[in-house]
């Protein structure tokens, strides 16, 4: 059997091209520029929200997790699921 490597492979960073530099630099310069666009509407959307909507909303992202998939135990999800719990029995 082989002897369990001492080190991350992350260490060696992968090299890249003149051209795959320049791909990045621009990804990384367009999204400096629409990030923050994106992250204002988002925000924009979120505040519009009834209680209502939000509610309607958790319930479908609840209902997108699935206890058979794989390497998931959905322990993050049932500790979120046992708060959203608590703050309905309080209303």
């Amino acid at each position: 059997m082989a002897p369990k490597p001492t080190s991350s492979s992350a260490t060696n960073p992968p090299e890249f091209d003149a051209e795959s530099r320049a791909q990045h630099k621009r990804w990384l310069e367009n999204w400096k520029r629409v990030g923050p666009i994106l992250e204002r509407e988002r925000w924009e959307r979120v505040k519009s929200m009834t209680d209502a909507d939000a509610a309607r909303d958790a319930i479908w992202l609840f209902d997108l997790w699935r206890p058979d998939w794989p390497t998931d135990d959905g322990e993050e999800l049932l500790l979120h699921q046992r708060v959203f719990a608590r703050a309905r029995s309080r209303e």
